[in-house]
């Protein structure tokens, strides 16, 4: 994968973050006057895994795209 490539993959993940936290945001409104507590606490925990997982993958390939001598030394702080 090229740098261009991973800057990308990792500007899609940053937007799908903002997508995330704004249904988030949104999820909490519908809690508020929601009948059926249950189907909205699995939708939010389902956010919250999403949210896990791409933030992950982002650090990934933010790492891949930091020269070596870079990454070595934020590891040690």
């Amino acid at each position: 994968m090229t740098e261009h490539e991973r800057l990308s993959t990792v500007q899609r993940y940053a937007w799908t973050l903002e997508l995330l936290g704004e249904a988030l945001v949104q999820q909490d409104e519908l809690l508020e006057c929601e009948h059926n507590p249950q189907l909205s606490f699995r939708s939010t925990v389902g956010i919250h895994q999403a949210i896990r997982i791409i933030s992950r993958l982002t650090a990934e390939h933010c790492g891949r795209l930091m020269p070596q001598d870079e990454r070595v030394q934020g590891g040690d702080r």
